[in-house]
């Protein structure tokens, strides 16, 4: 399965115009499927069934860079791991400080150019945090209105992870308690398609969502 073609579901992404590649067929379901539990209540998975894997990285202080650049790809840019450590200040395998990684994150928002000369512009929208079993505020709906669009960076385990499927409870109507949520992990030896630990979810953090909007030559 092919990064590029991950994000069919993609609302209004805009990237084609600058000229990336075009079919971005979704392979695998994607969305939001729910079924009703005792006393009422109402327990819905949303996000993505199946995604491409995630390569592991060597460094726990390149798991940003992984994971930013396997989304950059899924909107069909050609952009690297290393494309993004060099505009980072460096390549080396550096000590992990997990303090840093969302102002590396946010450093790489911009004006860019993938490989083949195509320019985008990047952004990163600040989602709220996992660590509530119950938010009480209208940032976890917005984060799972995203996720049915697409995948989504997150800190909780210590290093950026891709939130790829969130599982939720409703005991009412239109009040959702975060349960469960699979990510994709760069870095071994958890890599891979896992679970948050419930420790990793306590833990305040963060979420972003990424856009990538064309530059046209000009």
């Amino acid at each position: 399965m092919r990064r590029r073609d991950m994000f069919a579901a993609l609302a209004g992404v805009g990237v084609m115009a600058a000229g990336l590649p075009t079919g971005l067929a979704i392979a695998g379901q994607v969305g939001k499927g729910c079924y009703r539990i005792g006393q009422g209540g109402v327990r819905c998975t949303t996000g993505f069934v199946t995604t491409p894997d995630l390569p592991t990285q060597p460094c726990r202080s390149q798991a940003w860079a992984a994971c930013l650049a396997y989304l950059i790809q899924g909107f069909g840019a050609d952009v690297t791991v290393g494309d993004l450590l060099v505009r980072a200040g460096g390549q080396g395998c550096e000590p992990h400080d997990p303090e840093t990684e969302i102002s590396r994150l946010h450093a790489m928002s911009g004006h860019w150019k993938d490989r083949e000369g195509r320019g985008f512009l990047l952004g990163l929208a600040p989602l709220g945090s996992l660590h509530e079993t119950h938010p009480a505020t209208d940032d976890f709906p917005r984060l799972l209105d995203r996720l049915t669009r697409q995948p989504l960076l997150c800190g909780s385990a210590g290093h950026t992870t891709v939130i790829t499927e969130i599982t939720t409870r409703s005991p009412q109507p239109g009040n959702p308690w975060r349960e469960g949520v699979m990510v994709r992990d760069p870095y071994p030896p958890s890599g891979g398609l896992r679970p948050l630990t419930q420790d990793e979810l306590a833990r305040p953090s963060w979420v972003l969502g990424v856009t990538m909007r064309p530059m046209l030559a000009g």
